[in-house]
């Protein structure tokens, strides 16, 4: 019995990631199970009664009920939009290895068959962010996630779109104000800590908070031998930083308070073009830090999280590229996997003319040729097949209004960042006059 076969046997909804997966973004106070789902708030008044609410939240459990029933709940449309097409979603992919072998996933089934879905779980992974402090503001992230773009938008104010990616809207806890739901994570921590066997940092830029080093200072005092450190960074800070990170995480792995590190950082292009899309980059310091990371943690790996966008397309063969070289010198520690972004709109790969494909056809001839895995081709594949097959979920309306949006957003972007989208990417130079004309 395969993946699919066995956990449609359940229902043709069900996933366990809804059990045992969370990523808690402790500075706004929302969280999800998967990270395709968009974010779902954290009610005070539950967290106040029980920290472990973090996760366990009352509509999470009703996802979970109707999941066990046989549902397929809405959030989860990534993934839907994927099978749909007959394509492998990441539901199958994210359960069958369990993850990274996190469980087995015949006995997972039954425990959570069985398993009352109003009961509290704790997760086996789990990614969590201290705060939106980042040193970067990449044109597709936002205020939540970046604390540079929460200053921009305060200084220049939002962008006239029809998609609010990057407005005001939810409350951001800063470090220096008391934070309810950090005060229930540290609560949580004790009972949650020798359950999990994956923890991951992220941010903002995670290396930029103290709470990032205050979780390494607890488990120096008392670890998990089993724990699977991982942090998401921008490999953005200073050298010395990396270097301080390094050393301490390599401490704990020598005295076995965890068992080992990755690293996921992210880039989907390479020089300019990198610098251009990820404000903040210095794209020469991000490679001195990804060496430092590997030459000071000799267990580590570096994990690379291509968030493959509209500028992306043309320029995707120079990053792939760049991971050949690393391979030569590093081997199987260099890693990537290729998600596409699905908002906002106007940075999706979808908007594009379909004679942009060709890109994506000779980037899949490129893996098939220098090594890649067959699973990262067929991540590839799938980005192709999304490409040029997205009737399900890219109506005409939602393109239309997409391209209006690029016309308005690239402009105003290049004048906030002193910047300029022809010079930078001249093959989207008849795309941008395209836009603006409608």
């Amino acid at each position: 019995m395969n993946v699919k076969e066995k956990l449609d046997s359940v229902g043709h909804g069900f996933c366990p990631q809804k059990w045992r997966w969370l990523a808690l973004y402790l500075h706004s106070g929302h969280k999800h199970s998967c990270h395709h789902p968009p974010p779902m708030h954290i009610a005070l008044d539950e967290i106040s009664k029980d920290p472990a609410a973090l996760h366990n939240t009352s509509h999470e459990k009703q996802q979970r009920k109707l999941m066990l029933e046989g549902g397929r709940p809405d959030e989860c449309s990534y993934c839907w939009s994927i099978e749909d097409i007959n394509k492998v979603s990441d539901r199958f992919m994210k359960n069958a290895v369990g993850p990274n072998d996190l469980f087995d996933l015949d006995e997972e089934i039954e425990i959570l068959r069985n398993t009352p879905w109003g009961e509290n779980v704790n997760p086996y992974n789990m990614e969590v962010s201290f705060s939106n402090a980042c040193n970067f503001k990449c044109g597709y992230c936002c205020p939540s996630f970046s604390s540079l773009w929460e200053d921009e938008i305060k200084q220049h104010g939002n962008y006239d779109l029809q998609y609010n990616q990057y407005g005001l809207s939810d409350k951001i806890y800063s470090e220096k104000e008391y934070n309810p739901y950090l005060e229930a994570f540290w609560k949580w921590w004790p009972n949650l800590k020798n359950d999990l066997k994956v923890f991951r940092i992220t941010g903002g830029e995670p290396l930029m908070t103290a709470n990032t080093f205050k979780l390494l200072d607890m488990l120096k005092d008392d670890g998990n031998p089993e724990l699977f450190l991982q942090i998401n960074t921008n490999l953005g800070v200073t050298n010395r930083k990396v270097e301080d990170f390094c050393a301490r995480v390599q401490e704990l792995i020598e005295k076995k308070h965890v068992k080992n590190i990755r690293v996921f950082t992210s880039l989907e292009c390479t020089g300019k073009q990198a610098e251009y899309i990820r404000r903040g980059l210095n794209y020469n310091l991000f490679l001195q830090n990804i060496n430092t990371v590997l030459e000071t943690i000799p267990t580590a790996y570096v994990s690379f999280m291509t968030t493959y966008n509209v500028l992306t397309v043309p320029y995707f063969k120079d990053f792939l590229q760049l991971i050949v070289e690393l391979r030569v010198k590093w081997g199987e520690r260099i890693l990537i996997d290729i998600p596409h972004l699905k908002e906002p709109p106007h940075w999706t790969m979808n908007i594009l003319p379909k004679k942009f494909g060709r890109y994506i056809d000779s980037d899949v001839e490129y893996m098939r040729q220098n090594g890649f895995q067959d699973f990262e081709i067929r991540k590839m594949e799938r980005i192709r097949e999304y490409f040029y097959n997205d009737t399900h979920n890219v109506t005409e309306e939602y393109r239309l209004n997409a391209r209006k949006d690029f016309a308005k957003f690239f402009p105003e972007y290049d004048r906030r960042s002193n910047s300029n989208l022809a010079d930078t990417f001249p093959e989207f130079t008849e795309f941008l006059k395209w836009c603006k004309e409608l």
